[in-house]
């Protein structure tokens, strides 16, 4: 495992940026809601969450940065 993750596995995620604009965008399946994003200070993981936790999951990449790449390969 990266060096990243074994930082992440070990972080608490305690210490949530306060000024970081939480991306918000709907999720796929019905009835949900929106996906709200925290970035973790600590070890600089970004956190997404929704209702359903369909979308739960955490990324080294924001989720504006993961639709924006997702975007220029065409799906």
């Amino acid at each position: 495992m990266s060096k990243f993750w074994d930082k992440v596995l070990k972080c608490e995620h305690k210490n949530l940026s306060p000024n970081y604009l939480p991306y918000f965008m709907m999720c796929g399946t019905p009835y949900c809601g929106d996906i709200s994003e925290d970035h973790c200070l600590d070890c600089g993981v970004y956190i997404t969450h929704c209702k359903c936790m369909s979308e739960d999951g955490m990324s080294g990449w924001s989720l504006g940065r993961r639709r924006a790449w997702e975007k220029s390969k065409g799906w």
